[in-house]
């Protein structure tokens, strides 16, 4: 992956609950995120979908996802699971 993918970039951490290893997923382009994160949310699991660029978190506010307010965390972790 080049240099040029990477602002289109996010990484989405998935788990089934707090206490469960995760899963790293790599998504190109906002919309794909998006659409990976809602649908994983409606199968149960939990998911933090961080763009890569600029790490920056975004979360899942009625079927849209919208940067936290938090901002970054250490290691772009946020504190419920870092």
């Amino acid at each position: 992956m080049g240099p040029s993918s990477l602002p289109d970039s996010f990484y989405l951490y998935l788990w089934r609950s707090p206490n469960s290893p995760g899963t790293l997923y790599l998504a190109k382009g906002f919309s794909t995120a998006e659409t990976l994160c809602r649908g994983l949310t409606e199968d149960g699991y939990i998911v933090k979908v961080v763009h890569m660029a600029t790490d920056t978190e975004y979360e899942l506010a009625e079927g849209t996802l919208r940067p936290t307010t938090q901002g970054p965390t250490s290691q772009g972790m946020s504190p419920a699971f870092a």
